[in-house]
């Protein structure tokens, strides 16, 4: 019998990527959200409907063999406009579903972030390295704060009820039906030959790592081997500059779009930019023998592919 695997927000950018890699592997899907159902697959059960309907999740968890709760809010515009629904709906159905998990004995999956580091200069970023945030008083740093209260309610639950568990920190994953991140913003905005609008100087850096090879991390870890009860980074390890970014994505689509640079933080007191965010990847590694194999060239041509068809 083909394993049943619940995936919350399963109609969400990783979420759907993740349950179409699962069929074709010929597994048995249920997904949960709140959009209409993109999936066409006879292995494919769908519930349109929130999270916050605690009855149908538990019913959902009951029937599966392995629960991933990937549903959430990961736009940082967000962060600024929506602080208490962010916190919210990263917070209490977290709680929910991994009691229920624990209490029906069912291992749990868990996409955190990479804003879990918060500002920490020590990096590369390792598992067990320590944190370091910004002021409660600027709401961007909500998303980290609340997923990272998330994760100790996890190792909690660990502890004092024996729930099994595997925790992905993700590094700014992109790909094809991306949206409400500064990729397919820039990408949309040079097909149109508008600005790219870049925070400061642009000089900060992050790790774009593509969508096949996070979903494939995934895989590897979850069924390639009996791990439980671990976290992991998941990332390309290359950093690249925003300014970077925004001259490949002109390049790339023969734009004319011109490249303004403006504060944000003026505009939006409660925004602050990382400098820099770099995964230390050792740990699956040396487990699954994964690293990101699609450098950003490469990432953003199948990206752009996608478009075309659209």
């Amino acid at each position: 019998m083909n394993k049943k695997i619940l995936v919350t927000g399963s109609m969400g950018f990783i979420g759907q990527a993740w349950s179409n890699y699962l069929l074709k592997r010929n597994f048995e899907v249920i997904g949960i959200d709140i959009k209409k159902n993109l999936i066409n697959h006879p292995n494919f059960k769908y519930y349109e409907d929130t999270i916050f309907n605690f009855d149908l999740l538990k019913k959902l968890i009951k029937k599966s063999d392995l629960v991933c709760h990937f549903a959430g809010i990961a736009e940082p515009d967000l962060y600024l406009s929506r602080t208490n629904k962010v916190i919210d709906i990263t917070i209490l159905p977290l709680v929910e579903i991994s009691n229920i998990c624990s209490n029906l004995k069912k291992k749990l999956v868990y996409t955190s972030t990479s804003e879990i580091y918060g500002k920490s200069n020590q990096t590369p970023f390792v598992e067990e390295g320590d944190r370091l945030y910004g002021t409660t008083m600027k709401s961007r740093w909500c998303y980290a704060t609340s997923k990272s209260l998330a994760e100790h309610y996890i190792y909690g639950l660990n502890q004092t009820k024996k729930l099994e568990y595997i925790i992905f920190r993700l590094f700014n994953i992109y790909g094809p039906n991306l949206k409400g991140r500064v990729i397919d913003t820039f990408i949309s905005n040079a097909l149109k030959n508008e600005d790219l609008i870049i925070n400061g100087s642009g000089n900060q850096t992050r790790c774009y790592t593509y969508i096949d090879d996070c979903i494939k991390g995934f895989y590897l870890t979850i069924f390639g081997c009996q791990v439980k009860n671990e976290t992991f980074n998941i990332g390309n390890r290359t950093p690249v500059s925003v300014n970077t970014l925004a001259k490949l994505i002109i390049k790339l689509t023969k734009s004319n779009s011109k490249i303004i640079k403006y504060d944000k933080s003026n505009k939006h007191k409660g925004y602050e930019d990382i400098q820099k965010r770099i995964p230390d990847v050792k740990k699956i590694k040396k487990l699954v023998n994964w690293e990101a194999s699609t450098n950003l060239k490469e990432g953003l041509v199948k990206m752009l592919k996608a478009y075309e068809k659209v």
